[in-house]
């Protein structure tokens, strides 16, 4: 915040002046206008928008999350954001993933909970094309089934929570009534590949709570019967099931499986549709009781 009040008229408007170039020139720029909060222009709206773009991955936690993206989510979710807008926000956003990822480890899970919020304004107000939606999976997919840093909030740095991001994307891209059902699943696929993140972290920042809501949302609309459903929980399960001892991996594993089923499950037993519920819940319950 000190940052920005120290910014001077002058800079404010060479900032959005910048917004206009390129990706590249424009991802070397973070100077956020001070009038944020208060501004209810819609041009410069559109402009400020697109100048904190690069501030998602600013090293300062306070920059990039409190005013970058808190700001970006409000107005996003208070329908401020025109399409041009969000689609500019889409194009920036997917580069970050295609590129290198910045040594902090920060700009892409920023991004790609950036890309939640243009993902939920898509479902509920189409701007996409078929083509860059699927686009969109392919990165959303990508990006949480090859995360590997699993770093959440660390003091001093803030948030990471790569994972989290990931899972929050898969969320609001599986609820757009527009995918297809092979879409639907390539993004259950990449939920699923992190239930276990990777056999030796233990998931402490709400990392199986934002999977398992994914995963309910993405399977309702998959609707598998009862069978398909155990056969999945069957293949989460496997690693326990093959571990020879109750060794510290074995632990990790269970302990992050927890972390999953038990906010899954409280999500199926709040589904109204009754035949829903159940083709869901049984599997689940079983799936639980064999637990140690």
């Amino acid at each position: 915040m000190r940052y920005c009040a120290s910014m001077k008229t002058a800079s404010v408007r060479i900032c959005l002046l910048l917004s206009t170039l390129s990706v590249g020139v424009a991802a070397q720029t973070c100077a956020p206008p001070v009038d944020l909060k208060t501004e209810t222009d819609p041009a410069r709206i559109q402009q400020q928008a697109i100048a904190l773009l690069p501030c998602l991955g600013h090293p300062d936690f306070q920059l990039r999350d409190d005013i970058a993206f808190e700001q970006l989510s409000a107005w996003a979710r208070g329908g401020k954001l025109e399409a041009a807008t969000l689609q500019r926000m889409r194009t920036d956003l997917v580069a970050v993933l295609d590129a290198k990822p910045d040594g902090a480890g920060v700009h892409q899970p920023f991004a790609v909970l950036t890309l939640a919020e243009v993902a939920r304004a898509d479902r509920l107000k189409p701007f996409m094309t078929t083509e860059q939606r699927g686009e969109l999976v392919v990165h959303a997919a990508r990006f949480l089934s090859s995360v590997r840093d699993y770093r959440g909030f660390t003091p001093g740095e803030g948030w990471r929570h790569g994972v989290a991001h990931g899972a929050d994307l898969a969320l609001q891209l599986g609820m757009n009534e527009a995918l297809s059902a092979a879409q639907r699943q390539q993004l259950l696929d990449a939920v699923s590949s992190q239930v276990l993140a990777d056999h030796g972290h233990a998931y402490r920042f709400g990392e199986g709570q934002r999977l398992a809501r994914a995963a309910l949302q993405l399977q309702l609309r998959l609707q598998p019967d009862e069978a398909a459903v155990q056969a999945w929980l069957d293949r989460l399960l496997q690693p326990l099931k093959a571990a020879k001892a109750w060794d510290e991996t074995a632990l990790i594993d269970l302990h992050n499986l927890r972390e999953f089923l038990w906010p899954l499950l409280a999500g199926v037993l709040d589904v109204t549709d009754a035949a829903q519920r159940e083709r869901l819940l049984v599997p689940l319950q079983k799936t639980l009781r064999r637990l140690p």
